[in-house]
């Protein structure tokens, strides 16, 4: 087998499929069928197609070895057009060879049947105008003089375009690929039920046609555990696409696979073949996939905070009750907003978190002056407890029988009276841990924030604060009060942080990346309010307490922003408050 290497230089970079590869086979039997749909009239375009269509054109031509004239390749065909291509190429074939058929577009499933759909399909006319069947093309290849035929799908039956846009409502069932166990047909579709057939944006192609066409030019061969031998099987081909496919798109899409022994031992290119990207390479892409799909998520959940910004920014233009709890709603949706790629989360930091932030902390400077007063305490409320009374503890001496309960917020106070009886009496500090946490559980299912805070205030501070979990989420709904709590921000942050050798992995990386930056921007909070103090009553305590805030607030911007760069985390916001506190964009330059 003669190799002809990859040479475009990786760096997360696809290898291209632009230069062919040519086997140096001739293959006067084999007749094929491409078909590519992008241009749609009445629906979303699937862009990439048209160039799938000529990356699988060029390699029947030039590595299966097919003439030009063998080859009937239709570029936006409509259903009719398909058609004849397909029945014109079916009749090309020669008897004991390979007829192939490919598609690269958009499909949709009517009373079960897996359609096609041609370039001039309506979402408004009759299910299956504008289309042809699946099975009409397994049955026109059945007719054929060919051993065997192939057909390769780049299509989505799921009713989502190429980058996850709604084109159709999905349908309700997905029927079998319409092939029996003795037919001389194999389908090699991309998608197997609902999910899209993704684009590459990289590589200018679909991700499925990318990476067939790869296993095809010689990437598969020795890849999926047998040893490289200068051909590449159904087998092989099928096997690799699918394994490169879940490290490089993340797994959502998944291509089907012949179960026939017979038919995966099919060859399907051999001669000189092109050796495909190594491990690392691939690993590169992948990391570079993610990170675009990462960004793509990230813009999206950014927007819908945009808009819903703008319409509670509206809102909330005067202090009242109402205002200010819709703001504190908005803080509790994104103060530690996150999106969930690959099964990993990634924190996103909302700049209109801190626009919120900032509107209540104007409510109660406001509220402040008009009452002659400023509240600066720090606060305490949190954590004075009722005084309770001692009550049988005998409803509540089997913890496991109480736990779904408090996880549905459904313990009653009867209930509730009988667990504070118990953390009195009890002597073991790990008995108390778990009663506290039963009570804190059923507070946080019943929506009972004050009562959670009032809870949770009391299990940091005498019971346990080695949780880095519960010193967050506190430290979070502490951040959603007044001013008076920032210091209280800050402390069971930093406890957090104190113990974050406990998460691991992506949730690592989420937690830390959120606390620094609500420290960061707690700190900020307490410069400004410093700055206001010091506006209306110019004395040296007021201007020293400015000053020092700043510095807090310049120190942990930096370090929020050294973690975000490390951690290849947005740092856009990041680098404002730094630029902010610091008066120097120098000291927040990157190295």
């Amino acid at each position: 087998m003669i190799f002809a290497l990859v040479t475009a230089a990786m760096a997360g970079s696809p290898p291209s499929l632009e230069a062919p590869v040519v086997s140096g086979i001739r293959n006067k039997k084999d007749a094929g069928v491409v078909i590519g749909v992008e241009d749609f009239t009445a629906l979303i375009d699937a862009p990439g197609t048209l160039a799938d269509a000529a990356a699988m054109r060029a390699w029947l031509q030039s590595t299966r070895g097919l003439d030009a004239s063998r080859i009937q390749a239709v570029d936006n065909a409509t259903a009719a057009t398909a058609r004849t291509a397909v029945e014109k190429a079916a009749k090309d074939v020669k008897r004991g060879a390979t007829l192939w058929i490919y598609w690269s577009g958009h499909g949709d499933v009517v009373e079960g049947k897996r359609m096609l759909l041609g370039a001039d399909a309506d979402p408004t006319a009759a299910p299956g105008a504008n289309a042809i069947g699946l099975d009409e093309l397994v049955e026109i290849a059945e007719k054929s003089k060919a051993k065997q035929v192939l057909i390769v799908l780049d299509v989505g039956f799921g009713g989502i375009g190429r980058e996850g846009e709604a084109l159709f409502p999905p349908p309700e069932e997905f029927g079998p690929i319409p092939v029996n166990g003795q037919s001389k047909v194999s389908i090699w579709s991309g998608t197997t039920t609902s999910e899209p057939a993704y684009r590459y944006p990289a590589a200018e192609r679909s991700m499925f046609s990318y990476f067939v066409v790869g296993a095809l030019r010689g990437w598969a061969d020795g890849q999926i555990g047998a040893p490289a031998d200068g051909t590449v099987s159904l087998q092989e081909a099928q096997g690799y696409v699918a394994r490169v496919i879940r490290q490089v798109g993340g797994g959502e899409q998944k291509p089907g696979k012949e179960t026939r022994a017979d038919v995966t031992a099919w060859g399907l290119a051999g001669g000189t073949l092109e050796a495909g990207p190594s491990k690392e390479d691939l690993a590169a892409l992948a990391l570079t996939e993610k990170g675009r799909r990462v960004r793509k998520a990230e813009a999206a959940l950014l927007a819908v905070a945009a808009r819903e910004w703008e319409t509670v920014a509206a809102a909330t233009a005067i202090a009242s009750a109402e205002t200010e709890a819709a703001l504190k709603a908005f803080l509790v949706k994104y103060d530690a907003a996150t999106v969930t790629v690959d099964g990993a989360q990634v924190a996103v930091a909302v700049p209109q978190v801190a626009d919120a932030r900032a509107r209540l902390d104007t409510f109660a400077r406001d509220a402040a002056k008009k009452q002659k007063k400023k509240k600066k305490a720090k606060r305490t409320s949190a954590k004075v407890a009722p005084t309770a009374v001692a009550v049988p503890t005998g409803p509540c001496a089997d913890l496991l029988a109480l736990e779904p309960k408090a996880i549905l917020g459904e313990l009653t106070p009867e209930l509730g009276a009988c667990l504070e009886t118990r953390i009195a009496e009890e002597k073991l500090l790990t008995t108390k841990d778990k009663l506290s946490r039963m009570l804190m559980i059923n507070a946080d299912a019943k929506g009972d924030m004050p009562e959670w805070t009032r809870l949770a205030a009391r299990h940091l501070e005498d019971f346990d604060r080695s949780d880095p979990d519960l010193c967050f989420k506190f430290a979070l709904v502490l951040s959603r009060g007044g001013i008076e709590d920032a210091e209280l921000v800050l402390r069971w942050a930093d406890y957090a942080l104190e113990n974050k050798h406990i998460w691991d992995g992506p949730t690592y990386m989420s937690r830390v990346y959120n606390l620094l930056r609500l420290r960061a921007e707690t700190a900020v909070r307490m410069w400004h309010d410093a700055e206001d103090d010091f506006i209306e009553e110019r004395s040296d305590e007021n201007r020293e307490g400015a000053e020092r805030y700043r510095g807090i607030a310049k120190d942990y911007s930096r370090e929020w922003l050294d973690y975000a760069r490390t951690s290849a985390q947005p740092e856009d916001r990041a680098v404002a408050l730094c630029e902010s506190a610091s008066g120097n964009a120098a000291f927040c330059a990157a190295g």
